[in-house]
């Protein structure tokens, strides 16, 4: 159900808590069933609102992590280049001296 439901709900009771007056004993059970349902309705909207909201901070969590593990690779991976080769790399390609003795 809507959540204008429960607002129904209550304009009916009152309404017919005020026309009705005295005869408003016969018209209890229709203003209780309609609050009823009015008070059924706001429990629903309430639990659907919050499977909603449950399913909207799961879906964040995961592009968040997502997107913190893309950061994270791209910036290893820019480090890594501007590092330039690794110094074991390095010390194979640099030349090596001339021996004095030759």
């Amino acid at each position: 159900m809507k959540p204008w439901g429960f607002a129904f709900g209550v304009a009916a009771g009152a309404a017919a808590a005020l026309l009705l007056g005295r005869e408003g004993n016969r018209a209890r059970p229709v203003a209780k069933a309609a609050l009823k349902a009015a008070v059924l309705a706001l429990h629903e909207a309430r639990v659907q609102g919050a499977q909603l909201m449950e399913a909207a901070e799961d879906l964040f969590a995961e592009v968040k992590a997502e997107a913190a593990s893309e950061i994270f690779t791209a910036a290893t991976g820019e480090a890594k280049k501007a590092a330039g080769p690794m110094p074991e790399k390095a010390a194979e390609a640099a030349p090596q001296p001339a021996s004095k003795g030759a």
